[in-house]
């Protein structure tokens, strides 16, 4: 059998009826004609064996076809714990990968599994032949997001990253989040503030607190263990830790702390803001208190984000990590007051 022939540009030119500067602009990413003239000069190529799987895969994830020659595949990979903003992160992937016709799949992770049960998952979802791979934040053990790091597969973890991780990151700026929140408080007059949330647990936990202890510190206040309820509180452990630091103001660092703290104050016969104001780290406003004080934390933009970061990395192998953090903005609301 002989030796397949070479496919040249002018080959292509022939076969499509456009000069070869036509061809080699429509390869080269270049302005200057119709997407649908871009598109048919991509398939041919591809067709006909000019442009490799690679090169088609990198103009894809640079969007040099609005109708890609080929469709990539993520993976989000994620735990039922965080479904409650998943959903917004979701929405934020799916915009941007739409816009160049990818796919997004998502895959619940739930337990430490063994080496061998782990293989078996990857397996079953074929997540380790994705184009890509994203790793939302909280999935249950650091030892399945070292799994997920060491798979040869171009990723972007969606949480801030442990020391030396090597690996593409963008997060909704928590830390920044927390820091406003005490900033604001301390502005309306409050100097005693009481953090309320787990501060170990996860990597973002800890940063919430680290950023309290922070912000309290640039305005000449103490933030020691005697101004948090960690995770797990009850309602004495609140009155008890409210009534020993005095306490004028809180800082709810978790979503799901937000609900159960407004509720348990007014039990306890605290009015909000009247006698105590707070602030929480909610991912969407509450439907109970839709007026909540709150950092707004940007989850669908950080989804975006991510995905421009994969697509990015996919066209630059090669290029430097990079760390990004996503900031939004501070909504007042109607539970925080200046100190009487």
């Amino acid at each position: 059998m002989g030796t397949r022939k070479a496919v040249t540009l002018r080959d292509l030119s022939s076969e499509l009826g456009l000069s070869i500067q036509t061809i080699s602009k429509a390869l080269g990413g270049r302005p200057g004609m119709s997407e649908e003239t871009r598109s048919r000069v991509l398939r041919t190529a591809f067709r006909r064996g000019y442009l490799t799987v690679a090169q088609a895969r990198e103009m894809a994830s640079r969007g040099i076809a609005p109708y890609p020659t080929f469709q990539l595949r993520f993976v989000l990979v994620q735990s039922r714990q965080s479904s409650n903003y998943n959903i917004q992160l979701a929405e934020g992937l799916t915009a941007r990968l739409d816009q160049l016709d990818h796919r997004l799949e998502r895959y619940t992770l739930d337990k430490d599994l063994s080496d061998r049960d782990f293989s078996a998952w990857l397996e079953a979802g074929s997540v380790a032949e994705a184009d890509g791979l994203l790793i939302a934040p909280r999935l249950i053990t650091d030892s399945m997001e070292r799994k997920l790091l060491s798979l040869p597969v171009p990723k972007v973890l969606i949480n801030y990253p442990r020391p030396l991780s090597q690996v593409d990151s963008v997060i909704w700026d928590v830390f920044e989040g927390v820091c406003m929140a005490v900033d604001k408080l301390v502005q309306l007059g409050h100097k005693r503030i009481l953090y309320v949330g787990d501060v170990d647990s996860q990597r973002g936990y800890l940063r919430r607190w680290q950023a309290f202890q922070e912000m309290m510190a640039e305005h000449g206040l103490a933030a020691d263990a005697g101004l948090l309820v960690p995770g797990g509180w009850t309602a004495s452990e609140l009155r008890d830790q409210l009534a020993a630091c005095r306490a004028t103001a809180i800082v709810a660092g978790l979503d799901e702390d937000v609900e159960r703290l407004l509720g348990t104050l007014a039990g306890l016969g605290c009015r909000v803001p009247e006698d105590i104001s707070v602030i929480g780290l909610a991912n969407r406003a509450p439907v109970a208190y839709p007026e909540l004080s709150r950092p707004v934390l940007p989850i669908r933009e950080t989804g975006y984000k991510a995905a421009d970061k994969l697509l990015w990395r996919l066209a630059n192998p090669s290029e430097p990590i990079e760390h990004i953090r996503i900031a939004g903005r501070f909504y007042d609301g109607q539970t925080i007051a200046p100190l009487a």
